[in-house]
């Protein structure tokens, strides 16, 4: 495996030293240029950095019982109202002809281009195009799924275009927000958890 890649930044408390700190997404070294106006406002993917915002910290779970006991998660250092930008989640932006990799943890779907849509540069191939955080993040990546700790989740992904004019993955509060100390919660997918319940993790 090749050697971590540098912090962008110096990163938040709490951040593994095995994973790269990034203020901004980048794209994989075999991203193809031909897909890159997908995703941007413009022939080059220049998303502009951000920082880590002072709503959240990263703590290391203790708590028994907790399905992420002895790993790390995404708090609210303030209450986070309602229909709030928590925080993007960044990675290596990534494309491939298959679905988002189910054995990574950290790799989310962005955006899937079917064979037959005429802005499709690759005729008659389906794309998937992934952000994975898995080496290289923010965050964002600490989020953890609300089963086996809360009721429901108080937060949710969506797809969001960043100030450069990107597009990106972003983690929203719900409609009860986030309360203070609580830890920021989404739901995975079932289809998620019966991967790990069929050996996938």
């Amino acid at each position: 495996m090749p050697p971590r890649q540098p912090h962008n930044t110096p990163p938040p408390p709490n951040w593994p030293e095995s994973v790269q700190y990034l203020t901004k997404s980048r794209l994989s070294p075999s991203f193809p240029a031909q897909l890159i106006p997908l995703i941007s406002s413009s022939t080059k993917f220049t998303p502009k950095p951000s920082t880590h915002p002072g709503h959240v910290v990263i703590k290391r779970i203790t708590t028994p019982g907790h399905p992420a006991n002895g790993q790390n998660g995404l708090f609210a250092k303030a209450k986070i109202p309602a229909g709030t930008l928590i925080i993007p989640y960044l990675g290596v932006i990534h494309a491939s002809f298959v679905l988002a990799d189910p054995e990574n943890d950290y790799d989310l779907s962005l955006l899937r281009i079917s064979a037959s849509e005429p802005r499709n540069p690759f005729s008659g191939v389906h794309i998937s195009i992934g952000v994975d955080a898995d080496q290289s993040g923010n965050a964002g990546r600490m989020v953890n799924d609300y089963r086996g700790v809360g009721t429901a989740p108080n937060a949710e992904f969506r797809v969001g275009t960043g100030e450069g004019g990107d597009m990106r993955m972003e983690l929203w509060s719900l409609k009860e927000g986030v309360k203070k100390g609580h830890e920021v919660l989404v739901s995975y997918g079932k289809g998620w958890w019966a991967g790990r319940r069929d050996g996938g993790d």
